[in-house]
């Protein structure tokens, strides 16, 4: 079985993702969806509280098309001004939801000329298409002509096809915007995304827009960021979770075909022997550290440990362009399942209604973090004691938690449901 948590009669191994601090270098080229609540910046800022760095400059004026952007002078004049880690590409709202022979000649033929520049300028740089979100109730001045996209839910199938048909035609990937967008509207109708147009995007609108290229751009979750844009922090939360879910968790379908790697993994363990599987959606090198002075060049190694202990667990990908580390913390023990998950810690669970959850320690500054799974073992977060106390907004469900000290590494974990 393979999970991100798997727990075992006489083993416990616990992975707890980290990376290393990234800086990237990204042009947006778009319309008023990128420069509406000033997004660019709004990722910025989100990246560096989440200690990375974004340096970027945009190409974005009101309406455009990726026609107009191909013989637009500023637009080429930034695609050559540097050589640039990602450049993302988002077209007018309405044209890539067009009737496929129409898409075929006013908008792929021009998707290619602005990703064949980008790649004239430098080879190594990721074209990111930016797909976005259907207008609230669909396309309504283009409906008689086009009927799929009479609706908001066939307007997304549209521009969600025509995308990923951008992606696998320039070898590029995809930041699923539109389909975090649909998410969250079928999943939490109460928070709107949409100004009074039913067209651009409210700041929890272009928050998400944030999350999911914070995701795809530098491949670690949203989730756990302090940085809100003036949101609601359950509200934030909730947009953080979902990008993770829709990015991260489907990472191969949005990233198949260009060449910007992704060093996440799960396992399987059996004993002491633990096999490693890389979640790489493209073809790369590999470099395991299993933490005990030894060390693998498989894509997906079995290494068996000598005994319990915690060790730190280095998986870099690397292709002719990039590399990524992720560095998790692995801790092997000979604690049974019954005694870690179902015996009474001194971690008190409250309920706070809608999916909030209160963590309290006895003792304030007893624990520094609190890593939380969900029941298939799959990170939801990575928090922070204020005091003795972290407050979480979740999803109903089945959650697995870990309490660290920094002085004493893994200190105690339990389970909980959220309500």
């Amino acid at each position: 079985m393979k999970n991100k948590l798997h727990i075992l009669l006489a083993l416990v191994i616990l992975l707890c993702g980290t990376a290393r601090a990234t800086k990237r270098t990204v042009l947006f080229i778009g319309n008023s969806y990128t420069y509406t609540n000033t997004m660019p910046a709004m990722l910025q800022a989100f990246a560096a509280a989440k200690g990375d760095t974004l340096v970027f400059a945009q190409s974005d004026p009101g309406g455009y098309t990726f026609a107009q952007h191909s013989v637009y002078a500023p637009t080429i004049s930034l695609i050559f001004s540097q050589p640039w880690d990602v450049v993302v590409l988002q077209e007018q709202s309405q044209l890539p939801a067009f009737p496929p022979a129409q898409v075929d000649t006013e908008v792929y033929p021009y998707a290619h000329i602005l990703d064949s520049m980008i790649h004239a300028n430098d080879t190594c740089t990721q074209t990111l298409f930016l797909m976005t979100w259907g207008h609230a109730d669909g396309d309504p001045s283009n409906c008689a002509f086009y009927p799929p996209i009479c609706t908001y839910n066939g307007m997304q199938q549209s521009l969600r096809e025509s995308y990923l048909q951008m992606a696998l035609d320039n070898h590029a990937d995809v930041a699923p915007v539109g389909a975090a967008w649909k998410v969250e509207r079928d999943s939490f109708p109460g928070l709107w995304l949409y100004q009074t147009d039913s067209i651009h995007p409210v700041v929890a609108g272009s928050y998400l827009e944030t999350t999911v290229l914070y995701a795809s751009i530098f491949h670690k979750p949203a989730l756990g960021c302090t940085y809100f844009d003036g949101l609601a922090a359950s509200d934030a939360h909730t947009l953080q979770r979902l990008a993770d879910k829709v990015v991260l968790d489907s990472i191969a379908t949005w990233q198949q075909y260009g060449h910007y790697p992704y060093a996440g993994f799960s396992y399987s363990a059996s004993g002491t022997s633990v096999t490693f599987t890389n979640d790489e959606p493209v073809t790369s090198t590999h470099n395991w550290s299993f933490g005990d002075a030894t060390s693998s060049t498989s894509a997906n190694p079995t290494h068996v440990y000598a005994g319990t202990g915690v060790y730190v667990v280095s998986h870099t990908v690397t292709t002719a362009c990039f590399s990524e580390t992720l560095t998790d913390t692995l801790h092997i023990g000979t604690t049974g399942v019954s005694s870690v998950l179902d015996a009474i810690t001194p971690i008190r669970i409250s309920q706070l209604g809608g999916g909030a959850v209160s963590i309290e320690a006895p003792i304030v500054n007893a624990y520094d973090m609190l890593d939380v799974y969900d029941a298939q073992g799959r990170s939801v977060g990575h928090y922070s004691f204020t005091g003795n106390k972290a407050t979480l907004n979740l999803t109903p469900g089945l959650y697995i938690y870990n309490a660290t000290s920094k002085d004493q590494g893994l200190s105690t974990r339990g389970k909980f449901v959220a309500y």
